[in-house]
């Protein structure tokens, strides 16, 4: 009698052929990589894994990580002379505070062919009903918000099926996948595979600030279902990478 078993899945399994759209690696700047020969081997990692290309998307919160703002990103993503073969390419991953408007109306650091899409995040435990009049200007002046980790806020997470995602929902959002494996809390994955299983996600990131992330994935064991539904915003990242 032959005993047959399904492969397993990984969730860095999903890295192959994959384009991020939030990670912390430009160095020096936030709480990721601290310097360049870090962010190159994450780099050399991240490719040998399949990953095909990167938005570096940094921290950008008033006075925060000293308090760099977009020229800052700019000077350092110039500096990094990477060679290699991945698509890197400089975002932002914008905390909507006070001064949140006057990167909208400055030169944001911005995403996908139009340069239009914005990431966003809110602070991980509470939350304004201002926050979302603040991403509500960001949309009139034209950028199509990508609200950041949703599953991660306490007051998401706590009841993912309260009034309140009506107002989560107004915007993209992004999953993070280290999520799906626990490293953000019980309640964060459960939220998690909620919103993925009503496919309420439109993208995913790694979020990856150091190798701690990468060696998450490696032994996080998924199903298909859950695989399968990654597949789909794997496709949804690429797009964003689509040259005009």
């Amino acid at each position: 009698m032959f005993s047959f078993q399904s492969k397993k899945i990984f969730l860095v399994d999903i890295l192959d052929g994959y384009y991020d759209i939030h990670c912390h690696l430009l160095p020096g700047v936030d709480d990721g990589c601290a310097n360049r020969e870090h962010c190159m081997r994450l780099l050399e990692r991240l490719q040998g894994l399949g990953a095909k290309g990167m938005y570096l998307t940094p921290h950008i919160i008033s006075g925060a990580y000293d308090d760099h703002d977009e020229n800052d990103m700019r000077r350092v993503f110039g500096q990094m002379d990477y060679t290699g073969p991945l698509d890197i390419r400089l975002a932002a991953e914008y905390f909507v505070d006070d001064k949140f408007v006057s990167h909208i109306e400055g030169q944001p650091l911005t995403m996908g062919p139009a340069n239009k899409h914005m990431l966003a995040e809110f602070s991980m435990n509470n939350y304004s009903i201002r926050s979302f009049d603040l991403l509500f200007e960001a949309t009139v002046a034209g950028y199509d918000v990508i609200l950041a980790h949703p599953e991660r806020y306490t007051f998401v997470n706590s009841n993912p099926k309260s009034k309140t995602i009506n107002l989560v929902k107004q915007h993209k959002l992004q999953l993070n996948l280290l999520s799906l494996s626990g490293f953000h809390g019980t309640n964060a994955k459960r939220c998690a595979e909620y919103f993925l299983d009503q496919g309420m996600y439109t993208y995913m990131g790694t979020d990856i600030h150091s190798n701690t992330y990468i060696d998450v994935m490696q032994r996080t064991k998924v199903s298909s279902k859950v695989f399968n539904a990654l597949k789909v915003l794997r496709e949804n990242n690429a797009a964003l990478f689509v040259r005009p």
